[in-house]
């Protein structure tokens, strides 16, 4: 056992269990995706992943209880009384390769209560308080025949699931769901028995918990998640559900700690952004740990094995759990037990892989997801995938970024000899910014791996060397990749001159005055100047369109406003006609010009890629099997660079 991760990699006792470690895979993706024909590939493919990666626990995502009020989504139902339901086979082989591995298997059941959506043909959202929705939908009160039907509903599902091979289920109680309606006073305003006090909103679902105990058994095991925190006004806090945490230990083998509402789960941090300290529901679970004796996990922003090592030695926790993370690195438990922890691909929570709430995106799930880090996640070319060199290749790779760092790696692992030509002194290329960025430490973090990937395998690595027609007759490539970046747009604005290139403020920030104007609202404009407004310049971003960051991923984008509504100001709608030494010009729509002093004008009016300089490479490399990627394809994300870079990489 390595000493570094001595705790993490520690067993412990949950209830009847034995867990081999301290690390929990957390529920993710729902049971009901095993029915939704383009979304079971990735379900099996992403459990595939967790169950062989080394956790003691591995968690399916919420799944409704039933098909009527429990489902947030219109998924196609499942017959818990029936256990030739066309699910249980599929949710039985993924509890058993989970079992297989080692780990305990586990689903997450829910019931959304109130925040259902009125679906056509079915009844009206229940809850705890009946009231008329903003969207004029009306929700109906709750009476004890409801309860005991829900009651009902969580006992059959959860046989069902031991049936066909679950080690247990992890019941929601927490991000506005409906046993946490009923616990907070912000959605129970019921005046009876089931309201006004916590123990009397505590009622039903210490009820419910107790029932599901008292059906399944002391061998089952029962995990209630909640949510330490709602993080919103006059939402429930962690005084009170450290208390009910306690109210229900008898029934009980885990308290799994989140925070925030699935219905703003950017702000209220259950989705943790970039701009969210890592680990941040830490002191959460610490809190409810000092009330219970019986095991606490906590979820949310913990990305490497030296923060999850820390929140257990500080006594925190118990147990951590890891959503996106093992999306980033599925085998980030089996590179600890190697003692491999600076292998871990780190989450960069940027969103790619969550578009939001599954209801406003059902019809395009299969396309939109993905992982910056990790392009074999959601990757389903089996044929790609499952292809096999002929015989190792001669593979030069022309530009030094993450596209070319990536490309070699994955060629080298495939068995090809690879040479990689930068023309700089250094590897990383555009993303050396991010090891000076306020907020970006993590992609830093992330192009340092590469760095470290290539030196590891003993890639040989030409620096300050740019690629001429001699490098083809030197080298004798089989194959190659061009891999050459792009170039700040310089635009035909009068003045530019007096302005800075947004990547050129990373590298002297001494010559950037007090007072800023950032020229371009999109995403490197907007993430420039909060980068600004961090180090103390007082920043005002313009933007010629209706909307800032238009180019960022929609959760991200929701995080990045509310960062820039607390640190900076913006402006949209407004065209930049003139730069000079002490200010800009703009114009609105209806040509109205207005000049806007500072000290400094920063640009950030998009990127270009190098494509003619690439064509000309290829052209030097005709006859040979060639591809272009990343940035000199076309300016993008660096997700885009990594899945080009593998999918190029594996054509070999």
């Amino acid at each position: 056992m390595s000493e570094k991760y001595e705790r993490l990699l520690s067993p412990l006792k949950v209830g009847a269990h034995t867990y081999k470690n301290r690390m929990i895979a957390s529920p993710i993706y729902c049971g009901p995706f095993v029915k939704i024909p383009p979304l079971r590939k990735m379900f099996f493919h992403e459990f595939a992943g967790r169950a062989a990666g080394g956790y003691a626990q591995v968690t399916i995502g919420e799944t409704a209880v039933d098909f009527e009020f429990a489902s947030r989504e219109p998924f196609p139902p499942i017959d818990y009384t029936n256990l030739n339901d066309p699910a249980a086979a599929d949710l039985k082989r993924v509890a058993d390769d989970i079992k297989n591995h080692g780990g305990k298997a586990m689903i997450e059941l829910s019931h959304c209560g109130e925040s259902m959506l009125k679906l056509p043909g079915l009844k009206n959202p229940i809850g705890p308080t009946g009231f008329l929705r903003e969207d004029g939908t009306t929700i109906v009160e709750m009476d004890e025949a409801l309860m005991e039907e829900v009651i009902d509903h969580f006992i059959t599902a959860s046989r069902f699931m031991k049936n066909i091979g679950f080690d247990g289920v992890l019941i929601h109680a927490g991000h506005g769901w409906l046993l946490h309606q009923f616990l907070s006073s912000r959605t129970n305003k019921r005046t009876d028995e089931y309201g006004g006090a916590l123990e009397n909103r505590a009622k039903f679902p210490v009820r419910l918990i107790k029932a599901v105990r008292e059906a399944m058994g002391e061998d089952f095991l029962l995990e209630i998640r909640v949510s330490g925190d709602e993080r919103t006004e006059a939402g429930m806090g962690i005084e009170e559900t450290a208390v009910f945490c306690k109210m229900i230990e008898p029934y009980t083998d885990i308290i799994h700690v989140s925070v925030g509402l699935y219905r703003d789960p950017i702000l209220s941090g259950q989705f943790s952004s970039l701009y969210h300290p890592h680990g941040l529901n830490a002191d959460l679970a610490a809190e409810i740990k000092k009330v219970v004796n019986i095991p606490v996990a906590v979820v949310g922003g913990i990305t490497s094995p030296e923060l999850a090592e820390q929140l257990l030695s500080e006594g925190k926790c118990d147990l951590v759990a890891f959503g996106r993370p093992l999306t980033a690195d599925p085998d980030f438990a089996n590179k600890v037990m190697a003692d491999e922890g600076d292998d871990i691909a780190k989450c960069l929570r940027c969103y790619k892989c969550f578009p939001g709430p599954l209801e406003d995106n059902l019809d395009q799930l299969d396309s939109i997801f993905g992982c910056t880090v990790n392009p074999n996640a959601f990757f389903y070319d089996t044929e790609l995938l499952n292809r096999k060199p002929e015989r190792p290749r001669n593979v030069l790779i022309i530009g030094g970024g993450i596209a070319g760092m990536e490309a070699a790696v994955v060629a080298h692992d495939r068995g090809h000899n690879v040479t990689l030509l930068e023309k700089t002194k250094q590897l990383g290329g555009l993303l050396q910014f991010a090891d000076t960025d306020a907020y970006k430490g993590d992609l830093g973090v992330f192009k340092d791996l590469l760095v470290r990937r290539i030196e590891k395998r003993g890639i040989k690595v030409v620096l300050n060397h740019e690629f001429t027609s001699e490098d083809v007759a030197a080298y004798k490539p089989d194959a190659a990749m061009i891999a050459i970046g792009s170039l700040p747009v310089i635009p035909p604005i009068r003045g530019i001159e007096h302005a800075v290139k947004a990547l050129d403020v990373y590298g002297d920030m001494e010559k950037i005055g007090g007072n800023v104007i950032v020229i371009g609202g999109g995403l490197v404009g907007c993430e420039t100047g909060l980068h600004l407004s961090k180090n103390g310049r007082n920043v005002t971003v313009i933007e010629m369109q209706d909307q800032v960051a238009p180019d960022s991923y929609v959760m991200h984008r929701i995080a990045l406003v509310h960062e820039m509504d607390r640190r900076l100001k913006y402006r949209t709608g407004l065209k930049c006609t003139e730069i000079t030494e002490h200010g800009v010009t703009v114009a609105d729509g209806n040509d109205h010009t207005e000049q806007l002093p500072c000290d400094t004008v920063v640009f950030a009016l998009g990127m270009q890629g190098l494509t003619e300089q690439a064509d000309e490479f290829e052209k030097m490399l005709d006859g040979i099997e060639t591809y272009k990627i990343g940035d000199c394809v076309k300016a993008s994300k660096v997700f885009d660079a990594m899945r080009q870079a593998y999918v190029a990489a594996l054509s070999l």
